[in-house]
């Protein structure tokens, strides 16, 4: 029996696809699985385990003392982390009864660096699942077009003051996960080339495997009972747009914004609504676009997404830096076709003009040709066969049964 640990944050964002891959390692015949959390969800489940209050306690009180030591423009760099205070879980029970640890989304105060190296130093084979660039880089969490990281980060372009911070963050990371137990898996081939030209990853062994996804939720429904449940036209093509901070500096809503602007000059159709959930009241809204909006606001479960999805005829996904956004594999397992730029993991999921459109990045123009193209050919959304949940457990099944054979 192979045992596997996935050690995350929350039950939220990247903690949903730790979770999966977890019920699917459960699942496996000579398999077991156990995930370690900081944070509780909502729910006890069977194999879920959580740390102590005090951990909980440090995560806070690092954030606060991060905040006040790395000062940096939010709005247009999002996420960069330093982590100060954190939790040693090298000794957890946990720990001690995996063979291969799958480490997924720690920052904001769970585990700092020298807790993750407490965790190698176990000789357990230590798996980073990269669902960001914060594991390559001196501190961020995306360079955009900054390539720091492939050299020394000391120039970081984030940080207003403190700039060595990012450079001896780095030199850190490479020297600490430079051991024979550590690899890597990068769920899109974007963030798998970032990894072999950052010097805090490039001389350990990096895979390509997207994230596990595998749902009862999201699969095609009534398109037009869906609209009527949201209170929506049968007869409207609707146009969806969501994300958990529309507003995000690599989200592009400004560029989703220009296109539809622009897209009446090139399809003169006045039966078109705009949906948009997650951040962004329909007040925000008004003014912005040509079109009716609606606006769902944040939506906390499978069921509703699937619902808005239901009633979309297409999702656009403007991001100007991505990994492997599950609001593409949620849109496409619903049947809806997605627009999106030709950047991140994003065109690891689309195929042009087959279940979607990829745009010339930043080209808000193309977007538009985009969501008029599929449109006007009724563009049905699937999943591609490289995300068959099957066949990506034989990926990891390969992957471990290797490594636990040397």
């Amino acid at each position: 029996m192979k045992r596997i640990l996935h050690i995350q944050f929350s039950m939220k964002s990247a903690g949903s696809a730790a979770w999966r891959l977890h019920e699917a390692f459960s699942g496996l015949q000579g398999f077991s699985s156990e995930v370690l959390s900081l944070h509780k969800g909502e729910e006890e489940r069977p194999g879920l385990y959580y740390l102590p209050k005090l951990a909980v306690y440090k995560a806070k009180l690092n954030n606060k003392i991060h905040n006040s030591l790395v000062k940096y423009n939010k709005n247009k760099y999002a996420l960069f982390s330093y982590p100060i205070l954190g939790t040693d879980i090298s000794d957890h029970e946990c720990v001690k009864r995996a063979d291969v640890i799958y480490v997924h989304w720690v920052q904001m105060g769970f585990m700092t660096l020298n807790g993750l190296k407490s965790l190698i130093n176990t000789d357990k084979e230590i798996i980073f699942f990269m669902h960001d660039m914060w594991y390559i880089t001196g501190g961020c969490h995306n360079s955009f077009d900054c390539i720091g990281y492939q050299i020394d980060c000391l120039n970081c372009p984030i940080l207003d003051r403190n700039k060595i911070i990012s450079a001896k963050q780095l030199a850190l990371k490479t020297s600490i996960f430079n051991q024979n137990n550590v690899s890597f898996i990068s769920p899109s081939r974007w963030l798998l080339n970032c990894a072999k030209r950052s010097i805090a990853t490039q001389n350990r062994p990096i895979f390509y495997i997207p994230n596990y996804f595998k749902s009862k939720i999201f699969v095609p429904q009534d398109k037009v009972q869906s609209k009527l449940k949201l209170d929506i036209d049968p007869g409207k093509k609707v146009i969806a747009f969501g994300a958990v901070n529309v507003y995000s500096a690599f989200k592009g809503f400004e560029y989703l914004q220009k296109a539809l602007n622009y897209l009446p000059e090139i399809f003169p159709n006045n039966d078109i609504q705009i949906l948009i959930f997650g951040s962004g009241s329909e007040n925000e809204m008004k003014g912005r676009f040509p079109y009716k909006v609606k606006s769902l606001g944040y939506l906390d479960s499978e069921e509703k997404l699937a619902l808005a999805y239901g009633a979309s005829d297409l999702f656009v996904i403007p991001s100007l830096a991505d990994n492997q956004p599950t609001m593409v594999i949620e849109s496409l397992s619903c049947g809806i076709p997605v627009v999106g730029f030709e950047t991140g993991g994003i065109p690891d999921m689309i195929d042009h003009k087959s279940n979607g459109y990829l745009a010339k990045s930043k080209d808000i123009l193309d977007l538009a040709e985009g969501i008029k193209f599929c449109l006007e050919k009724n563009l049905q959304g699937f999943l591609l066969e490289k995300f068959e949940p099957e066949y990506l457990m034989s990926l990891h099944k390969e992957l471990l049964n290797e490594m636990l054979c040397n």
